[in-house]
């Protein structure tokens, strides 16, 4: 025969735990102590479990650029842009200097032919082809973006658009001029009509 004494609220505490106890082991996570996000207290009470796996080392956390980051990135584009239009005015400036030297290698040749064949020669350029003619050489072009100008005194006969610089057996010359201009910028070949001399000068 088992005696037992008590009164009701032992009895119904002694049941409330065992209910307990039965939920934990179903439930462990309900269990768990609870305490507030170190890494962001706006998330307010969450299970002590949930905290540690979110705040694990191993879990990425995005985030934004920076104002400091953001104008480094916009100072190397600028930087990077204006070195291409550094780069580009030379490249331009470079070939327009170079066509100059060879139209001045081309009347050269020129005067040469003329005092080796005892006969006068013409260099020609054709304004509109946007090319010069060497005696007894092929055409050669000029830059396509450069405009061309030429002061002669030689005739250009009844071909239209083209214009001539003689040379004569004795090396003088017909005298003139050619200017190779692009984007303000513009070389210039004089020809000496007295002793058929060239020169190239450049010109801002």
């Amino acid at each position: 025969m088992i005696t037992a004494t008590g009164n009701r609220a032992g009895v119904v505490g002694l049941r409330q735990r065992t209910r307990t106890a039965r939920t934990r082991r179903r439930f462990p996570l309900l269990g768990s102590r609870v305490q507030r996000s170190p890494s962001n207290p706006a998330l307010g009470i969450l299970p002590r479990a949930f905290n540690r796996a979110r705040d694990a080392p191993g879990i990425a956390q995005t985030r934004g650029f920076t104002l400091i980051e953001m104008l480094a990135v916009i100072v190397l584009i600028a930087i990077a842009a204006s070195v291409a239009a550094v780069s580009l005015h030379g490249r331009s400036r470079g070939e327009l200097q170079a066509a100059a030297q060879r139209v001045a290698a081309g009347l050269r040749d020129t005067r040469t032919r003329a005092m080796a064949t005892g006969k006068p020669q013409w260099f020609s350029v054709d304004l509109r082809a946007h090319s010069y003619v060497v005696p007894g050489r092929n055409p050669r072009g000029l830059p396509s973006d450069a405009t061309v100008h030429v002061e002669s005194a030689a005739e250009a006969g009844d071909q239209s658009g083209i214009a001539r610089i003689g040379y004569f057996p004795d090396g003088s010359s017909s005298g003139g001029n050619i200017t190779l201009s692009e984007a303000r910028r513009s070389a210039r070949v004089d020809v000496d009509w007295l002793t058929g001399a060239v020169t190239v000068s450049k010109q801002p």
